[in-house]
């Protein structure tokens, strides 16, 4: 029985080395991938001009990669390990990766507990708390509860 498991996930894995799947150093470099493929995939889907959608699909792809490679060491390694997994399969995506890191960075920045402020100081020049607002005009009087006539 583990003969077989074992079979059938070498089997899996060449599959998926054969397909354009993730190929990164073990340092936890960016990926390379084939996006030739994932690029024809959509030409399916591409309209009437199977050609422009192929090329624009393609340069998406390397518009990614490069701000990837920019930015790549920004991210948090368990950030970039995940969105590799996503980015892929079924066919693999520097925009993908690219989205993906965007929104967990976006995500990690609204979860960040909020910092405290610092109640405004005196003026060290002066020595003197701040002034406070000029006051406004006096209130209206109120009428009075016990019988006023009006």
């Amino acid at each position: 029985m583990r003969a077989l498991t074992a079979s059938l996930v070498s089997m899996a894995l060449i599959g998926l080395s054969g397909s354009g799947a993730a190929r990164s150093d073990r340092g936890g470099g960016m990926p390379k991938f084939n996006v030739a493929q994932s690029c024809r995939e959509a030409q399916a889907i591409g309209g009437d001009d199977k050609n422009l959608a192929y090329k624009g699909c393609m340069q998406d792809e390397k518009d990614a990669q490069d701000q990837l490679a920019q930015k790549w060491s920004h991210f948090k390694p368990e950030d970039r390990r995940n969105c590799i997994e996503q980015g892929a399969a079924p066919l693999p995506s520097y925009v993908e990766i690219l989205t993906c890191l965007e929104m967990y960075d976006s995500a990690s920045t609204f979860n960040r507990p909020p910092q405290p402020v610092a109640p405004p100081s005196a003026s060290p020049s002066s020595g003197s708390p701040p002034a406070s607002a000029p006051p406004g005009p006096d209130p209206a009087p109120l009428p009075d509860a016990g019988g006023a006539k009006l």
